[in-house]
């Protein structure tokens, strides 16, 4: 018996592609981890249905993903798609954090005791002081940048309650920097977190400058990361043509669809032979499997191409616009972002271009083996339900008599 259900395990593996459906959108609250579950569960437990294993999140994390799957074109798609890369750079920050604070000596690293949550509220006058210090000091407007002038800012307006202890802890200015830009509100890229959150992370912080401070943060980033973005993510990357491209693709396909009709129908009208109303379905059947695969982000001319997709309005350089080559050059940490994403460079740039130029735009090779086979599967499910929304049209059409009209 138990050799019967491998067998039957094993079949329905080998055939799962045939029912690939891409990743949904959106967050399931029923599977988000709160910061108390995951000091007992692995985050990384969870992976949303429709992500082979070879472009889970680690593997993007971990940069073990080519492009058009790559940790770059992640943090790309959140800047640019999901208007969020804040999540993602603040994970990362963490992680390299934990590094560079595992680094220092023994004694650096009693300076910044480790932060329990089970903490008093207030733990002292001192601290208190230091609450008071960090709230008015990390509050900046959007678009602002972090500088020496920052940590003048900072150590000039300390009060003299603030012990040396709290000053000379490690990374102390780094972390001023990171509450104004993450925590804070109003920050740069302040983060999507509940209030509780905000004030757990700012008691923290003024405690110690210890990584566990703002783990929970760091947790609810990859929760947001691992349950929304990841999985939009993928739906996004499996697409290989922009939105004017599928528009256009949804013309041509609707086209040969009602030309299939007329054709069948005149040569069903007229003394013609059957068999030439082949023709009809040739044109429904072209037209259906370019709708289904339009409808799933994949431009048949572009698979036929070798496996390619258009560029990105963002990804296409610009010689006379410096400060829109950084936008996609610069680290994780920039203050490129704009405030109005219409007024984004390369958005008013694609914007002035012609119809036709962004409909055939310029195309890059996918380079992700898993990404181009999803591509393949989706072709493949779109020539068979293109084959069985032609046999009702054949049945009708073929049934007819001529009309001996024409």
């Amino acid at each position: 018996m138990a050799n019967v259900d491998s067998t039957v395990g094993t079949v329905m593996m080998s055939f799962s592609w045939i029912f690939y459906q891409r990743p949904a959108k959106g967050l399931k609250p029923e599977d988000k981890l709160d910061y108390q579950s995951s000091l007992t569960s692995a985050p990384g437990a969870f992976t949303a249905a429709g992500i082979p294993p070879s472009l889970s999140l680690e593997k993007i994390l971990q940069n073990e993903t080519a492009s058009p799957c790559s940790i770059v074109d992640l943090l790309n798609y959140l800047r640019f798609i999901e208007h969020s890369p804040e999540h993602l750079e603040f994970y990362l920050w963490h992680e390299d954090y934990v590094k560079r604070f595992d680094a220092l000596t023994e004694e650096e690293k009693a300076r910044s005791p480790a932060w329990e949550s089970t903490k008093p509220a207030v733990p002292g006058k001192e601290t208190s002081s230091a609450v008071s210090t960090i709230r008015s000091t990390s509050t900046v407007s959007r678009g602002s940048s972090f500088d020496d002038k920052d940590r003048s800012s900072f150590n000039s307006k300390k009060p003299s309650t603030i012990g040396d202890e709290f000053l000379s802890q490690p990374f102390r200015a780094e972390i001023t920097q990171i509450i104004a830009r993450y925590i804070a509100p109003g920050g740069a890229r302040e983060l999507n977190i509940s209030s509780r959150d905000r004030e757990l992370a700012m008691q923290a912080l003024s405690y110690t400058t210890h990584p566990s401070a703002v783990f929970h943060l760091k947790i609810d980033c990859e929760n947001y990361i691992r349950h929304q973005s990841h999985p939009n993510f993928i739906r996004w990357v499996i697409a290989n043509c922009t939105e004017p491209r599928m528009n256009f693709a949804y013309s041509l396909g609707a086209t040969l669809l009602i030309f299939g009709v007329l054709t069948s129908l005149l040569l069903t009208l007229s003394s013609a032979p059957r068999a030439w109303r082949l023709f009809g379905a040739f044109f429904w059947a072209s037209g259906s499997i370019m709708l289904i695969c339009a409808w799933k982000g994949i431009c048949l001319v572009l698979m036929a191409m070798g496996h390619r997709r258009l560029l990105e309005p963002w990804e296409i350089a610009s010689n006379d616009l410096e400060d829109d080559k950084a936008s996609v050059t610069n680290s994780s940490f920039d203050d490129v972002i704009p405030d109005t994403w219409d007024d984004a460079p390369w958005m008013i740039r694609d914007k002035k271009k012609p119809w036709v130029r962004r409909v055939f735009a310029d195309t890059v090779p996918v380079e992700d083996s898993e990404v181009r086979w999803l591509q393949d599967v989706i072709l493949i499910q779109g020539l068979g339900l293109a084959i069985v929304s032609t046999l009702p049209f054949l049945a009708v059409f073929m049934a007819i008599p001529p009309a001996n009209l024409l």
